[in-house]
């Protein structure tokens, strides 16, 4: 098997959330990690430590003008502090990706039978998990 479908398959999933969301690949992990954690409401330094990235590329990303357009940022009453969540723009663009992300999901796995999908499911899980890759 090469190894390289993988980028590929990858690539082609980020160009249709692009092209369908208007998002790109830290807009994404930002809504994907707020709607599966029930956005809850975060200080900076915890949503970095969580998205696995430095605390300046979060704030970089925060910084894009679109991302704004999804999150709310709150300065803390009692020090320097901030917090983030998703406002109502990103609480629907979070919908509106699960549902692309669901529509791509049964493109991917619709040749193959519910057993062979589960299967090829876990077994794609325990290489991300012998990777040690980050899935939130």
């Amino acid at each position: 098997m090469d190894v390289l479908h993988f980028n590929e398959i990858a690539e082609s999933i980020k160009k249709r959330i692009l092209h369908n969301c208007g998002l790109n690949l830290s807009q994404t992990r930002l809504l994907l990690y707020f709607g599966q954690n029930g956005n809850q409401e975060l200080t900076m330094g915890k949503l970095a430590c969580n998205l696995n990235i430095s605390l300046s590329t979060l704030s970089r990303q925060l910084q894009q003008g679109r991302t704004k357009t999804l999150i709310q940022v709150l300065r803390s009453e009692t020090d320097s502090s901030k917090t983030v969540k998703l406002n109502e723009v990103g609480i629907q663009k979070y919908h509106e990706l699960i549902q692309l992300l669901d529509q791509i999901h049964n493109e991917l796995f619709s040749s193959l039978k519910e057993q062979e999908s589960k299967n090829f499911q876990a077994n794609l899980q325990n290489i991300v998990n012998h990777l040690g890759v980050s899935s939130f």
